[in-house]
C-alpha cells in the first residue's frame, strides 16, 4: 500500500493541496494553480517565500544548508539574529513527508507574483 500523499494547509487562506514526494512545498502550490509570495522563484535568495510553521514540525525534511543561509540572512535584516528554523521555513525549499499547517498571508488561487 502506497503512503498517503502529504497536505500542505495554509493559513489565513485556507488553501490546501497535496505536495508529492520529493517536491517542495512552492512547486507544488504553483502546480494547484496558487499564488506564493516570490520574487527569486526557488531560489533561496529572496526569502519572500518564508512561511512560518504551525502544525506538523515532525512531519517536515531537516533544512539544507542553503535554506539555514537564506534563512540567517532573514533574521539578521529583521534584527533578530539566527530564525528559529523549526518556526520558519523558506517554502522553495521546505520538503514534507507527511501533513503541514503554514502560516503565509499572500498565498491564494492564481498565479505566482511576479514581484
Amino acid at each position: 500500500m502506497a503512503a498517503p500523499i502529504p497536505t500542505v494547509s495554509v493559513e489565513p487562506s485556507g488553501v490546501a493541496f497535496p505536495v508529492a514526494h520529493g517536491e517542495n512545498v512552492f512547486a507544488a502550490a504553483l502546480r494547484a494553480g496558487l499564488r506564493w509570495p516570490t520574487v527569486c522563484f526557488g531560489q533561496a535568495r529572496c526569502t519572500a517565500c518564508a512561511a512560518d510553521l504551525v502544525d506538523g514540525r515532525g512531519n517536515v525534511e531537516p533544512p539544507t544548508a542553503l535554506e539555514l543561509t537564506a534563512l540567517g540572512q532573514l533574521g539578521s535584516r529583521h534584527g533578530r539574529g539566527r530564525r528559529d528554523v523549526r518556526d520558519v521555513r523558506l517554502a522553495c525549499q521546505l520538503r514534507v513527508t507527511g501533513d503541514v499547517v503554514l502560516r503565509k498571508p499572500g498565498v491564494k488561487h492564481g498565479t505566482a507574483d511576479l514581484t
